[in-house]
């Protein structure tokens, strides 16, 4: 023996006390002359790595802290309990961590995730009867989850959504397994066909003959009032620009592009595409409802003068002044523009309204477009009489009203697991006067089989869609320091490490 030399490393603190040991640790000599290794110093190897500035114990808890919290975070939350140790310390840790090896899974579900939304996307694969994420891809191309697949060849069941790549990836991968396509995209892919539906029809709705029942809910209370000249141009304008690039979306639709490869050409959103793309007509954009005035709670009072024959807007507004109107005359004479049945006195150039164009009749005010397609989807709020009252109105329209109950059919048949209504649902789409949910029915015949295997089977991607919020959050935690690498990790970690 040479001699002695002294380490200091970290422990569990005690008593909300940092801790540091003051090892004597002994040096031994080499007597072999030919070794290269002159000295040996003592070591712990049970519970102090070589080294090492903590302890085996106090680095488990810093694994636990890291992986659940993340660097930056968990340096700050250790250092409520006397531990010192810096952000990138538990980054270290946690790629110093060997992850478990890869268990046998039979059925697994993949979905997609982003990275940077819009830009690049990768893919997470779970693990449906563990509930454990099984591996994270960095892209989402079916290349990438093929070559996955080819190395996993146990694999006898994959739910996913209704993506065309991911379902062709399955097939050149697995050909083996059985593809179910989720529950929950189905039902979100028809209220999106019933969306673009009504965004065409939906002048065409607002125009259908209001019965007296549903007055009350549907007549709105004031017309929006009436634009400038400026605004009408400007909305005009717009309307052109919207009409020339829904000309050329359809343009390049009958020369063959799908919609990613419009969307990568006109750099323009995928949602816009789509809209445009499968639109019979072009979608004309709904008025816009008035919002809530301070004139609102004296119209009846307004409405019963002008009837009894006063159109003096400053009249009108001195008369509500008296009652609590605290606005100001413009926004009486707004209202009186609408309302006025001859030529005001005191303006001898403005056209007589007797004279001018008809007024076209009011419309009623319906909700939005994707309001209407959940009341068609899923029904009104059984406590909001205004929503069945617009379902009511919009079910004249006969076409609207076949669409209905074959996507009554669908949901009932995916809610119950109906399959032995599929292909007579798929039937009677085919026969529909509708080219919307034709080209729906289309979809799914393309996609027959895993549509079929999501009635019969109990699987479905709620499992996979759950874990992708989980990396999402774990994404977030980081702060921009989440590389793929480590982000990885994290996702994995709770499977197991060794």
């Amino acid at each position: 023996m040479q001699g002695w030399y002294h380490r200091h490393p970290q422990d569990l603190p005690c008593q909300a006390q940092t801790v540091r040991l003051d090892l004597q640790v002994r040096r031994f000599v080499c007597p072999n002359t030919a070794c290269p290794q002159r000295t040996f110093v003592e070591q712990f190897p049970e519970w102090l790595p070589a080294y090492a500035r903590r302890t085996l114990r106090l680095t488990d808890v810093l694994r636990q802290v890291a992986f659940t919290v993340g660097g930056e975070a968990g340096k700050h939350i250790v250092k409520v309990f006397r531990i010192v140790v810096s952000g990138d310390t538990l980054l270290r840790i946690m790629r110093q961590t060997p992850l478990a090896p890869f268990k046998m899974a039979t059925v697994i579900g993949i979905d997609d995730w982003a990275m940077k939304k819009g830009r690049r996307y990768g893919t997470l694969v779970v693990d449906l009867e563990r509930h454990q994420a099984l591996d994270v891809l960095p892209e989402r191309t079916g290349a990438v989850v093929t070559d996955w697949l080819k190395h996993h060849p146990e694999i006898a069941i994959v739910a996913r959504d209704r993506s065309t790549e991911y379902a062709a990836a399955i097939v050149a991968g697995a050909p083996q397994a059985i593809q179910v396509a989720d529950r929950w995209h189905l039902l979100v892919n028809v209220r999106d066909m019933v969306d673009r539906m009504l965004g065409t029809i939906y002048s065409r709705l607002q125009h259908l003959p209001l019965s007296a029942e549903h007055v009350d809910f549907l007549q709105p209370k004031r017309r929006a009032f009436r634009r400038t000249r400026s605004e009408q141009r400007r909305s005009q304008a717009s309307r052109e620009r919207r009409l020339a690039r829904y000309e050329q979306i359809q343009r390049l639709r009958q020369e063959g592009y799908n919609i990613a490869q419009i969307v990568r050409l006109l750099n323009l959103h995928p949602k816009t595409v789509r809209t445009n793309f499968h639109a019979t007509r072009f979608p004309e954009r709904r008025p816009r409802q008035p919002k809530p005035s301070i004139l609102d709670p004296y119209l009846p009072y307004l409405e019963r003068r002008h009837q009894e024959g006063c159109e003096n807007a400053m009249q009108l507004w001195r008369d509500i002044q008296a009652l609590g109107y605290a606005g100001s005359h413009r926004q009486v004479m707004r209202w009186m523009q609408l309302h006025r049945t001859r030529r005001a006195p005191t303006a001898p150039h403005s056209p007589d309204p007797a004279q001018s164009s008809p007024r076209t009749p009011a419309t009623c005010q319906l909700p939005s477009t994707k309001q209407l397609a959940w009341f068609v989807v899923h029904g009104p709020d059984e406590d909001k009489p205004e929503d069945a009252a617009a379902l009511q109105h919009i079910l004249q329209d006969p076409e609207l009203r076949s669409v209905h109950d074959l996507v009554q059919q669908f949901v009932t048949m995916i809610r119950q697991h109906a399959v032995e209504h599929f292909d007579p649902w798929l039937a009677a789409c085919a026969q529909a006067s509708s080219a919307h949910i034709r080209n729906f029915a289309l979809g799914i015949r393309q996609d027959y089989a895993a549509v079929r295997a999501a009635l019969l089977l109990p699987w479905s991607n709620g499992q996979t869609e759950g874990q992708v919020n989980r990396l999402k959050f774990i994404k977030r935690q980081g702060y921009g320091r989440a590389n793929f690498d480590l982000l990885r990790r994290r996702v994995l970690w709770p499977a197991g490490f060794t």
